[in-house]
């Protein structure tokens, strides 16, 4: 197993970046000394240095890590905060001087927490930080949200270049010319494409980011399956968490129930643009179009009265029908876990999987359960159900990020 080493500038994010280990069951500790890195797991450095001035933190960091081996590392990560905030370039370059790195990628992205990059400039919900409350912080205000601006100042003698999301996107990430460079990203598979083209170069790298850098990171080290949810619940706040998940990055795949009722679309059409999502690694949701917009739900309620079927057959109808699709999917998409809304959609689930039960895992949230199946063609599934009137607006959300981690817990509670 590969061992990670993290150094961080302040304990919550030290824990919040050494969380995205574990979650893929890779043993981890924070630790406030380098004399406790022996190298044999993987480990996070916490300096306690974001709040002092920026030349002792400059000391501090390279006072601890110049007796750090970091060949029994197979990626060094600088975290820092996504909004700035600290000496995130002095101690940067106090870790470089010691690691020396080949490569040096600062993207201090947290796409998930709305925090991103766009032309160079650092934005916290759409806001550039420089015209955020941030730069009135007492203790580390934000002096700085040009990435590349932020990161020469500590490193003069040398150049910084600077990848803009066009590039990004258009797939042309060209590390030459220089050993230093910022980067846009405004969604995780931006990060993605960035860490794919620094690992292809062999470089040894020196990453500078947030806890969405080790994410990604071990994202496209470790791919782990992605999670599908399957979504027929009209009530309103899933449909809310419906909208937030779409907006965090979720694939959304559709299903009118009124064409298929008029036989205008066959489910196995639906089962396949599921499940070559899936296969990109995108996290998915399948869902009624009723449970996306009230329009929608009106001209399901139009077909439903011209094929004389009563609320009660249009209801076991998307039952049956979100029943099927996801045995059609699951038939030909590996997945980490399903999550499913509303207590009818769960139970025709289990009936098309010939489930005999479940095992309770733990509680995700609350009032929210993961539970693995017992019995049938999916034997062990990771499951999260949710009332449909229940949760807050990231349920979705967080329930698909909780069922792709490593399932540790069972066995340590054994």
């Amino acid at each position: 197993m590969e061992n990670y080493l993290i150094i961080a500038d302040d304990f919550t994010g030290a824990n919040d970046a050494g969380v995205q280990l574990r979650r893929r069951g890779i043993p981890v500790s924070v630790v406030f000394s380098f004399a406790l890195i022996t190298g044999e797991d993987s480990c996070v450095l916490d300096t306690e240095s974001r709040g002092i001035p920026a030349e002792a933190a400059r000391r501090k960091v390279e006072a601890e890590v110049k007796n750090i081996d970091f060949g029994k590392f197979a990626h060094v990560i600088k975290k820092i905060d996504s909004t700035l905030r600290g000496n995130v370039g002095p101690e940067t370059k106090a870790l470089d001087n010691k690691f020396r790195a080949e490569l040096v990628i600062f993207a201090p992205a947290l796409p998930d927490l709305g925090r991103i990059t766009v032309n160079r400039i650092q934005y916290l919900n759409r806001k550039p930080l420089m015209q955020t409350e941030l730069i009135q912080d007492p203790k580390t205000p934000v002096k700085e949200d040009n990435i590349q601006k932020l990161l020469a100042v500590s490193f003069l003698d040398e150049n910084v270049f600077h990848i803009g999301i066009d590039s990004i996107r258009n797939g042309k990430i060209n590390f030459e010319g220089s050993r230093i460079f910022t980067c846009d990203a405004e969604k995780n598979v931006d990060l993605q494409k960035i860490i794919s083209a620094a690992l292809a170069t062999k470089k040894r790298t020196l990453w500078v980011g947030t806890a969405a850098m080790v994410d990604n990171l071990l994202s496209v080290k470790r791919a782990i399956p992605p999670a599908l949810a399957m979504v027929a619940s009209l009530s309103s706040v899933t449909r809310g968490q419906v909208h937030y998940a779409e907006k965090q990055g979720v694939s959304l795949v559709k299903t009118a129930l009124y064409d298929i009722l008029e036989q205008n679309m066959c489910i196995e059409d639906i089962a396949v643009k599921a499940v070559s999502f899936l296969h990109e690694g995108r996290d998915t949701i399948v869902l009624s179009s009723s449970a996306y917009s009230v329009g929608e739900y009106e001209k399901a309620e139009s077909a439903a009265k011209r094929m004389g079927f009563s609320r009660e057959q249009m209801s076991a109808f998307a039952e049956k029908t979100m029943g099927c699709l996801s045995r059609l999917i699951l038939k030909k998409a590996r997945i980490s876990g399903l999550f499913l809304a509303g207590g009818d959609t769960a139970m025709a689930f289990f009936e098309k999987a010939g489930a005999k039960g479940s095992s309770i895992v733990t509680e995700i949230a609350l009032g929210i359960p993961l539970m693995r199946l017992r019995g049938g063609v999916h034997e062990g599934l990771k499951v999260v159900t949710k009332a449909g009137a229940f949760g807050k607006e990231d349920a979705i959300f967080y329930a698909l990020h909780k069922l792709r981690e490593v399932d540790t817990l069972n066995k340590e509670l054994k």
